[in-house]
């Protein structure tokens, strides 16, 4: 028995040394970026590159589910708020200021000296954008409304990292004052490392009228294209913007043209102005710079 107990805790062993020096490598990465000798946090993500949790386990007793985002490589983004979080996600995924999403992105650990177990944060949304999204962010403008305004064709290789806590008002952590002081530690560690650090609220953020607009466009972003449909719609728009009535019928007309209209915008190829209702006089243009695309089918 205890040869038999000596040998599965060397194959344990074995099995976890990749993974605490992946966790060493973290720890030594932030502390770098801090300027600071001892480890203060570590900033762990998965392996596969998507959500580091899954949360809908069965054992919830609220509302739960996934988003299968275009922008987020076709990858299941688990939500557990369809007030917050989802509405969230659609907005993102419908934004063309937004180039790419990730949700439960990676687990922030903070070491604090009045315990031995480090803070552990989730954060809920991790998003690349366009600078002037961010900008529109920090000057006070809604989430929701700085979603859907127009791109202003800023290069995507200037994207920024943006992380998003998104709270509902009944959210009673709210007023837990050592929950607020994970995030504000959280802020701390994110601004040293260059990433911008966000709360928003879902009644000052998040308004309906937007998210219809978004929904509009988004419960369509699994048509399937092709490279031709790609063709079709570069041929109309590469004179300029012309409204979306006659890039639907370039793409074959009816539903499926508005289908995949409104496919070819969630994968950035088309931009669809989306400040007001899409209808047959909505403005659709050809982005510039935009080389961050979502690829299609040949």
């Amino acid at each position: 028995m205890s040869i038999a107990m000596t040998n599965e805790k060397a194959r344990l062993f074995g099995f976890l040394k990749p993974l605490a020096k992946r966790a060493a490598a973290a720890v030594r990465k932030v502390a770098k970026a801090l300027g600071v000798s001892r480890p203060i946090a570590r900033l762990l993500k998965s392996k596969d590159g998507g959500p580091v949790r899954r949360i809908v386990n069965g054992r919830q007793t609220k509302y739960t589910g996934f988003f299968i985002s275009v922008k987020g490589d076709f990858a299941q983004m688990p939500w557990e708020s369809r007030k917050g979080e989802q509405p969230a996600l659609v907005l993102a995924e419908a934004s063309p200021r937004v180039v790419s999403l990730l949700a439960q992105p990676h687990r922030l650990e903070i070491f604090i000296r009045e315990q031995r177990a480090p803070l552990k944060y989730f954060p809920d949304l991790e998003l690349k954008v366009h600078p002037s999204f961010l900008a529109d962010l920090l000057n006070g403008v809604p989430f929701s409304s700085a979603a859907l305004a127009p791109s202003n064709d800023e290069p995507d290789a200037d994207l920024k990292t943006l992380i998003i806590e998104i709270k509902d008002d009944r959210d009673s952590r709210q007023h837990d004052l050592r929950y607020k002081k994970k995030l504000e530690l959280a802020e701390t560690i994110y601004r040293k490392l260059g990433i911008s650090f966000l709360i928003i609220q879902r009644v000052e953020d998040i308004f309906p009228g937007h998210l219809r607009v978004a929904s509009s466009v988004v419960s369509w972003r699994h048509t399937a294209v092709n490279q031709l449909d790609v063709w079709s719609a570069q041929r109309v728009l590469e004179g300029g913007e012309k409204i979306a009535a006659d890039v639907v019928e370039a793409l074959g007309g009816g539903a499926v043209g508005w289908g995949k209209l409104r496919a070819l915008h969630v994968r950035r190829i088309v931009e669809i102005n989306l400040t007001d209702n899409v209808t047959p006089q909505s403005v659709v243009r050809l982005p510039r710079y935009n080389t961050m695309q979502v690829r299609v089918t040949s």
